[in-house]
């Protein structure tokens, strides 16, 4: 087994020595970081996208950054990423687990060629890999972190925040975080046959629930978590 990570808002590199590589592939180039653990155990690191070109989510090269690891021998892959609620009695600054998605997004490649697709039509069952979920879920709570539990994530196009509206309906259709970068990223690993499994961080309310969602905000809150969440991954990967 081989574990990546990719990351995203104010988790978009390491805290510890690495080194760049550019891995070319069909869809296009992408960087992945390469480190070393205290333990020997490689590490492998990539940002959604260019940290020094931001782009939006619907922008972001997704099937080249899931492309390269695959070439890399990657077999499974944590997604990071701060997320919204439309539930109140989520706290922010809590962890939690992604179970599945609703998908809202509209103008991004949602799949691989069929020449590099593992199956014709891709299954959807346990798009979020249980057994991955549940190490990560053991050492949350070994770490005593604050925890929302596992969560219906609803992925929207952005860049744009949801409206008040949209909450409304994306609450009545079951979903309890939002976000705009887990889809198409879930599923192309499950194109490959990669396993995933996403972390999020309850960074804001969403539209309507409170005071007016801000990207300063969630970069706050996000980064108040940025080390608690590298030691819980390092120590994942540790005994992967």
């Amino acid at each position: 087994m081989k574990l990546a990570v990719i990351g995203g808002t104010n988790v978009d590199t390491l805290s510890i020595p690495y080194r760049e590589r550019a891995v070319s592939t069909p869809y296009g180039d992408a960087v992945v970081l390469f480190a070393k653990l205290e333990n020997g155990k490689d590490f492998l690191f990539m940002s959604r996208q260019d940290v020094l070109t931001p782009r939006d989510p619907g922008q972001i090269n997704y099937r080249a950054n899931i492309y390269a690891l695959h070439k890399l021998g990657v077999t499974h892959v944590i997604g990071l990423t701060p997320v919204g609620t439309c539930d109140y009695t989520f706290h922010l600054g809590s962890f939690c687990l992604v179970s599945d998605f609703l998908d809202f997004t509209k103008s991004r490649p949602s799949s691989f060629s069929m020449q590099h697709r593992s199956t014709r039509h891709t299954g959807m069952e346990d798009v979020f890999n249980p057994e991955l979920c549940d190490r990560i879920e053991k050492l949350i709570l070994k770490r005593g972190y604050p925890y929302a539990g596992r969560t219906i994530y609803a992925c929207t196009e952005g860049p744009r925040f949801e409206t008040a509206a949209e909450i409304r309906m994306i609450r009545m259709l079951g979903a309890q975080t939002t976000g705009m970068v887990l889809v198409p990223e879930a599923p192309l690993c499950r194109d490959l046959g990669m396993e995933y499994a996403a972390i999020g961080i309850i960074a804001n309310y969403c539209t309507g629930m409170t005071a007016e969602v801000t990207d300063t905000g969630i970069d706050e809150i996000m980064q108040n978590r940025r080390e608690e969440l590298f030691d819980l991954l390092f120590e994942l990967a540790s005994d992967f």
